[in-house]
């Protein structure tokens, strides 16, 4: 059977529901799931289950009729093609608050009795918006807006959507069953509140916003990274939790009372962390043209981990869906509490790889690397000098060592990270990567100093983020 590589692109929408009924508007996206049609006889089985893909398109500030023209490209998928569900939602900001949902329609493609081939294209399909499958308060906002606005605000929602047959896939073995998301390189940066707002010290109400959002992107200085692999990621890469104390077993399972309370709690941690608002970074990594994709992918993976100076190091996890999500971590911020690897995945039962991973300068360039070890900026910025060091480091998920080579060679390929100098992998309890990670521990102390600035930023910290942590300790003293 035939696959494809298609491109899906996500245009604009048309009377948005109201999500703010102050403003009477909204900060729509589309978040969009993606699965093969059915099998025509029979019941699905496990493979076509687990063949779900998701995107999120980025945010359309304060209005009700956005342009998107955001593109996702999907490999593997067959001639018969596949549903595409949209929900339109209005983006609300801040842990107590959940995103309004404005409405969702469905997209078979192809129609009934049509196959996709190559050279198979759709152009701006509208697809109707059903708002009863929204949130109740949009509904009201909506028709209040309407009756204050005397009919300025149109009640037909339709989202305008393009697909079109980029030609067939890659077929790999092992990945017959798959479909995957090839691009493009989206990146997302996530400025958690918890320490900038805390610590920042208040502006007059008549300082520039561009001022004000300059201090808070300075003084947040906890980032959460998301990054879109090119996939498929190879389907060994495939590790399920370890349950190896029992309120694991109930967080994972949501099993009983305390396995509810503590996945809702990880999940609100997962929101807190990668939430979305007026400061989040979207954008698709867009090569010059005197550079290729590899080298600007490159460049903008060092960007995001600051090129590894100061002794950063990052916890990371990479999904099913090729995605790659990590944050710095360390003692002086106890940013452990934050950084365990059931909280990046959101929960998820099954992850493809997670460990720690820093980016430094190779070996052959020891000399700048000492120059620029505890510089903000570093003077090389050139992606060929730098090398990644990841390993297999996670409790929860305990990925196996020997598969290693296959992590390495998916991160090294031309379409991920094959612009840097080198990707090394490594057990995580190698008395090397054990001896380095020392080593960048003492570097980080170097940059950070001492002072009471530091301690307050480490009490403030705490204080803000270890609810989960009591309410787990809590869990495990009862049992």
């Amino acid at each position: 059977m035939s696959r494809y590589t298609v491109e899906i692109t996500f245009h604009r929408a048309q009377h948005v529901p109201v999500g703010d009924l102050l403003n009477r508007s909204s900060d729509p996206y589309i978040y969009a799931t993606l699965h093969p049609q059915r099998p025509r006889q029979g019941r699905p089985d496990d493979s076509f289950r687990r063949c779900v893909l998701d995107y999120r398109t980025c945010t359309v500030r304060s209005n009700l009729e956005p342009t998107f023209e955001c593109r996702w490209i999907v490999g593997g998928v067959t001639e018969s093609g596949f549903v595409l569900k949209l929900r339109l939602r209005d983006e609300d900001p801040g842990q107590l608050f959940h995103d309004d949902r404005l409405g969702q329609g469905v997209l078979v493609i192809p129609a009934s009795g049509e196959k996709l081939e190559e050279g198979w294209e759709l152009r701006e399909q509208d697809c109707k918006i059903e708002k009863r499958k929204g949130a109740f308060r949009s509904l009201v906002s909506t028709h209040v807006a309407r009756l204050v606005s005397r009919g300025g605000v149109g009640h037909h929602t339709r989202v305008w959507v393009s697909v079109r047959v980029l030609g067939k896939s890659k077929v790999l073995e092992g990945d017959y069953n798959r479909i995957h998301t090839v691009g493009p390189h989206t990146f997302v940066r996530h400025f958690s509140p918890m320490i900038g707002f805390a610590l920042l010290t208040s502006k007059p109400n008549d300082a520039p916003a561009s001022e004000k959002r300059a201090k808070r992107l300075t003084t947040t200085s906890f980032v959460a990274n998301r990054l879109q692999l090119t996939g498929p990621v190879p389907a060994a890469l495939r590790h399920r939790y370890v349950g190896y104390k029992p309120f694991i077993e109930w967080m994972f399972t949501k099993s009983g009372i305390k396995g509810r309370i503590l996945h809702r709690a990880l999940h609100d941690q997962y929101a807190t962390i990668y939430g979305y608002g007026a400061d989040t970074e979207w954008g698709v990594v867009e090569p010059s043209d005197d550079q290729d994709v590899g080298r600007a992918f490159a460049e903008q993976f060092l960007q995001m981990t600051s090129f590894g100076t100061r002794g950063r190091l990052f916890t990371y996890v990479i999904t099913l869906g090729g995605e790659m999500r990590f944050t710095e971590t360390g003692e002086e911020l106890a940013i452990d509490l934050l950084s365990k690897h059931s909280m990046h995945a959101d929960g998820a039962k099954e992850i493809a790889y997670s460990g720690e991973f820093f980016v430094r300068l190779m070996e052959e360039y020891s000399e700048a690397e000492e120059r620029d070890a505890l510089a903000d900026d570093p003077q090389d910025k050139d992606p060929r000098h730098y090398e990644l060091v990841i390993d297999n480091d996670s409790g929860t998920y305990r990925p196996q060592r020997e598969l290693l080579p296959v992590l390495e060679k998916f991160l090294a390929s031309e379409d991920n990270f094959g612009g840097l100098g080198r990707v090394v992998t490594m057990d995580g309890f190698d008395e090397t990567m054990e001896k380095w990670k020392e080593e960048r521990k003492e570097t980080k102390k170097k940059a950070r100093g001492k002072g009471k600035k530091d301690q307050s930023l480490k009490m403030v910290q705490v204080g803000s983020n270890s609810s989960m942590s009591s309410l787990m300790s809590s869990v495990q003293n009862r049992d």
